[in-house]
C-alpha cells in the first residue's frame, strides 16, 4: 500500500509535467499558463457553488430528521474536485471537472458505497469483569447480549431491515 502511494505521488506529477510540456510545444507558454489559470478559476467557482449546494442539502436532510450521508459523500467528492482543480495540470483538471458532474459523482458514490461495504468488517468484543460472587451473572441470559442493527438507508424500521446480532464473550 505504501509503495503504491509513493508511486502515485511520483507518477502523477511526471504525467502532468509531460502533458504541460506537450501543450507548450503545440501552443505557447502563454497559452499553457492561461489554460492552467482559467481552469483553476472556473473550477474553484464551480466547486464553491456546488459545495454550498451540498452543504444546504445536508442541512435540509438533517432538519427533516434524515441521515445526510449522500450529501456528505457529495461534499467530500466536491472537496476533492476543488483540490484537483487548484493543482496545476491537465490530468488533475480533468479529474476535478469530472467530479463536478453530478451524474459521474452519483456513479462514483454508488461504487464507493459498494466497495466500502464489501471491505468493512465489524468486530465487537465484549469484556466482562468479575468483582466477586455477588456480581456473577445468572444463567437466565444464556444467549448473551444482542444488538438491533438497523439499515440507516431505509426509511422504515420494518422487521426485514432489522437484524439481531448475537455477541459471545471471548474474554
Amino acid at each position: 500500500m505504501f509503495g503504491r502511494s509513493i508511486l502515485f505521488i511520483v507518477l502523477i506529477p511526471l504525467i502532468e509535467l509531460a502533458l504541460l510540456t506537450q501543450l507548450i510545444e503545440h501552443t505557447s507558454i502563454f497559452v499553457t499558463v492561461l489554460i492552467v489559470l482559467v481552469t483553476g478559476v472556473v473550477g474553484i467557482s464551480l466547486t464553491r457553488r456546488q459545495g454550498m449546494k451540498a452543504w444546504k442539502n445536508a442541512h435540509q436532510q438533517m432538519a427533516h430528521g434524515k441521515s445526510p450521508s449522500k450529501e456528505i459523500l457529495d461534499g467530500v467528492m466536491i472537496l476533492f474536485a476543488g483540490a484537483f482543480l487548484i493543482t496545476p495540470g491537465l490530468l488533475t483538471d480533468c479529474v476535478g471537472f469530472s467530479l463536478l458532474v453530478p451524474k459521474i459523482r452519483n456513479q462514483l458514490a454508488t461504487f464507493l458505497v459498494r466497495w466500502f461495504k464489501a471491505r468493512t468488517v465489524a468486530t465487537f468484543q465484549v469484556n466482562s469483569w468479575t468483582m466477586g460472587p455477588e456480581f456473577q451473572p445468572d444463567d437466565s441470559d444464556a444467549e448473551g447480549p444482542s444488538v438491533r442493527v438497523v439499515d440507516p438507508d431505509s426509511d422504515s424500521s420494518s422487521d426485514e431491515d432489522i437484524k439481531n446480532v448475537r455477541f459471545e464473550d471471548r474474554g
